[in-house]
């Protein structure tokens, strides 16, 4: 192969012109493969940082409402003991922490509270230190925490020695016991953990009078768990189902029909972005099988024109194989320069697509142009080579040499049937990626028109988190709420204020059933009424420009003392009071004589809480004052800056309690903006890659035609000087465009049918099969044939008649 690949560089060298575009197409598809693999890579593929991964698994309590259910403290004690195949089983709870050493400014980290399992079942051991054991630490043995290798960083700087240190955590002392290595973010982002000192994570909600690891009806807190060695994952499934089915039984009120599920711990990380990022490298798949083809096309055309050498070295003794040989040296010299530029775009497009990934992607800290990337780019270029070329070779080495002799000028009159079928094969591929980014774009522009539920220009929120060892009551919540709404609300820049939790389109993490007066009491928990819980201010509406549909919001009576009262959104009326008024109707939350009666108050308009492409669920929003939580959002509506806003903000807290940080202080409309970060990712980067097939198709089919005129030009000089006219000399070339187009146009319908099906479940109000985008896909295609073809035709008209005839 030698001598073939020095005379495939020298050959190249010689046709500047055709080896810059090949090795550019082939450049394009390799690296932006390269960086989609790379996030594949890094996302779906690369190991988890834990030991024995596939033991690994979260537990769940899903019910109809709830896929992702959480746990309470007293069913989450009876799973740990009853259980027959768990190794072990932790509790987790998100939380926020000021952090702080050596007196220093606190800084605000996200972290877990995790209970004393928690790193056994992750199996991962402390880069320095060590991490929670029974042994060592046991329940309530001491406040410690273990923090991870960035939150070292950021507290200590680069110094080793953190192990055994103080820490202060929300203005209370920790001992960290170890350091965790590099990459190790699990909750995902997490920077710290924190060892409960009872065997569930606390609780964020006051329980008065009631033993809080007795309680079955406050489910606020995430499991996971190890599978014991030898176990399968249905074996332990089925025995978690035992234990569920015992729970059912003897506590049917509050555990209703809730199951136990167990799901892999890679398949809860990756599982939501598996599919997208899946359909993603089938796209760009599709754009390197286009470049494959044109390139293909490309040298079938240099190859015809390169027929009478071929046909010499044949008569000179060369057999087929040989002849093969040394055009695939050819193609393989294209696909590992070209595959080589491709790692190098494919590098900076990595670097790219990491910046512009949606938040909330799991693992994006994996992904990395590293190893295994750099290899699968090597094979694919080999692989690209090989397939480009092939075709090409066979077909050319195929040329008689007799009449290739014999026939002078070069230009040769074989047919491009083989060129043909390429460019027709690029067309109908080019036709499925157009009608999947036409889909995602119809979807994500109805998706963008989407009423949210509110009005979130000149809007400003942050977020407000109180730490429960200084806040250890629901009255000093709500009074430090009070005191910050009661100082901005005399602003008089400030149009509204208040407060709420949860935030619009950031999902609901507080849910409940409920009783309504009057109607027969649900036999189980699953019969019960549901809807998601808010714990607002009177002041959250007007601000969010949520409207009021019926009655009235919260005012300064509806306190701590006060009587119960409550505001339900249009959707829970509608379904738990059809038909009639649901403002002055009562509820409550248990059946018990002594527990109280919310009173609706109002009725407001709905909220799309849990994302716009979702329904508007049933919402049911209580005052802070008598449903408080440590945590809350702040909501001012102003047509001040929002740098304005923040400070404004900060210095109101600031003389409340300096020490309390304000967080994730941004405005409504980016929040709205944040909810479609994926389908606009999706549609931008699908967008893309049909944008860049299109470009490379039209170039097949202006290739294509624009050789076909060249062998026709013995042809085209004989009919003008018989007096054709120029529809005459055009018809044909125009019809054989349009012929290409059609054919692959056809067969692309095909595919595209059937691929597009992968996209249903990424589409909002279109359907994967719409009749408009499949019909202006088809339409633009057959458009860009036409253009492909115009100057071709026009050269066409050009040609002189004498000229065409001296040339024989």
């Amino acid at each position: 192969m030698l001598p073939d690949l020095r005379y495939a560089i020298r050959t190249l060298l010689r046709t500047p012109a055709f080896t810059a575009i090949a090795l550019l197409t082939i450049a394009l598809g390799i690296g932006a493969n390269t960086a989609v693999f790379s996030v594949v890579n890094g996302v779906l593929l690369r190991p988890l940082p834990f030991r024995d991964e596939a033991h690994i698994v979260r537990v769940w309590r899903p019910t109809a409402d709830e896929p992702h259910g959480n746990h309470s403290a007293g069913d989450f004690l009876d799973i740990q003991r009853d259980n027959h195949t768990l190794a072990a089983i932790a509790g987790i709870r998100n939380d926020v922490f000021a952090v702080s050493a050596y007196r220093a400014q606190p800084v605000q980290l996200p972290g877990a509270w995790v209970t004393i399992d928690f790193f056994d079942v992750l199996g991962t051991p402390a880069a320095n230190g060590r991490t929670f054991t029974r042994t060592q630490d046991g329940v309530g043995a001491g406040r410690f925490v273990v923090l991870s290798d960035s939150a070292a960083r950021q507290v200590f700087g680069d110094d080793p020695g953190v192990a055994g240190r103080a820490i202060h955590l929300n203005a209370q002392p920790y001992t960290i016991v170890g350091v965790m290595p590099s990459g190790f973010q699990w909750p995902q982002g997490a920077q710290l953990w924190i060892l409960s000192a009872k065997p569930v994570p606390p609780s964020p909600i006051e329980v008065k009078d009631v033993d809080p690891l007795s309680l079955r009806d406050v489910n606020y807190f995430e499991a996971i768990a190890r599978i014991k060695p030898g176990v399968t994952l249905a074996e332990a499934q089925s025995d978690l189902h035992v234990v569920a089915a015992n729970i059912r039984r003897a506590h049917a009120q509050s555990s209703g029909n809730r199951d136990i599920q167990l799901v892999p711990l890679r398949e809860d990380i990756v599982g939501n972005v598996r599919d997208a990022l899946l359909v993603l490298q089938g796209a760009v798949g599709v754009v390197l099988l286009i470049a494959c083809v044109n390139v293909s096309s490309l040298l079938i055309a240099r190859a015809t024109g390169r027929r009478r050498e071929l046909a010499i070295r044949s008569a000179l003794g060369a057999g087929r194989l040989r002849l093969i040989n040394q055009l695939l040296a050819e193609s393989l010299v294209l696909g590992v320069t070209g595959g080589l530029l491709g790692l190098i775009a494919g590098s900076w497009l990595t670097t790219l697509l990491v910046t512009i990934l949606p938040e909330g992607v799991p693992r994006a800290e994996a992904i990395a142009l590293d190893r295994t990337v750099a290899m699968v780019t090597v094979v694919a270029s080999l692989t690209t080579g090989a397939l480009f070329g092939l075709l090409p070779a066979w077909q050319a080495s195929r040329a008689n040499a007799v009449t290739s002799i014999k026939d002078a000028g070069d230009r040769g009159t074989g047919r491009a049937r083989g060129r043909t079928a390429l460019v027709v094969l690029e067309v109908a591929l080019t036709l499925v990626l157009l009608v999947a980014a036409g889909l995602l774009t119809n979807s994500f522009l109805r998706l963008q028109r989407v009423n949210p539920g509110f009005e979130p220009s000149h809007v400003t929120l942050a977020t407000l988190n109180l730490p429960q060892t200084r806040y250890t009551t629901a009255a000093r919540q709500t009074a430090l709420y009070r005191r910050v709404l009661e100082g901005l609300s005399a602003r008089t820049e400030l149009q509204s204020v208040g407060v709420g939790f949860p935030g619009p389109l950031r999902g609901s993490n507080a849910s409940a059933t409920f009783f309504v007066e009057g109607r027969p009491v649900p036999s189980s928990r699953a019969d019960k009424p549901f809807a998601h819980l808010g714990s607002v201010s009177g002041g959250y509406f007007s601000a969010m420009g949520i409207p009021l549909v019926s009655g009235r919001t919260f005012g300064s009576s509806d306190r701590e003392n006060g009587p119960p009262v409550a505001i339900v959104s249009t959707a829970l009326a509608r379904k738990y009071w059809p038909g009639e008024t649901a403002v002055g109707k009562h509820l409550r939350f248990e059946d018990n004589p002594k527990e109280p009666w919310f009173t609706v108050v109002g009725v407001v308009g709905d909220v799309r809480q849990l994302g716009l492409s979702q329904e508007p669920p049933p919402l049911l929003y209580l005052p802070y004052e008598q449903f408080a939580l440590p945590f809350t959002n702040v909501f001012v509506r102003s047509t001040l800056p929002t740098s304005a806003v923040a400070s404004l903000l900060r210095g109101q807290l600031a003389s409340i309690d300096p020490d309390l940080p304000l967080v994730d202080v941004m405005t409504l409309q980016s929040v709205l903006d944040r909810s479609v970060d994926d389908p606009r990712f999706r549609t931008i980067l699908i967008g893309l890659f049909a944008l860049l097939a299109l470009v490379l198709a039209a170039v097949g089919v202006y290739g294509l035609i624009s050789y076909s005129v060249t062998q026709r030009t013995r042809e085209i000089g004989i009919r003008v000087a018989l007096g054709a006219q120029p529809r005459q000399v055009l018809a044909p070339v125009v019809r054989e465009g349009i012929v290409l187009a059609a054919s692959g146009i056809a067969i692309g319908l095909v595919g595209a049918f059937a691929i597009t099906r992968v996209l249903a479940t990424f589409l909002f109000g279109v359907g994967t099969t719409d009749p408009m985008t499949f019909g202006g896909v088809s339409a633009l295609l057959v458009l860009v044939a036409l253009l492909a073809t115009y100057i071709p035709s026009r050269r066409a008209l050009r040609v002189d008649p004498l000229s065409a005839l001296r040339a024989e």
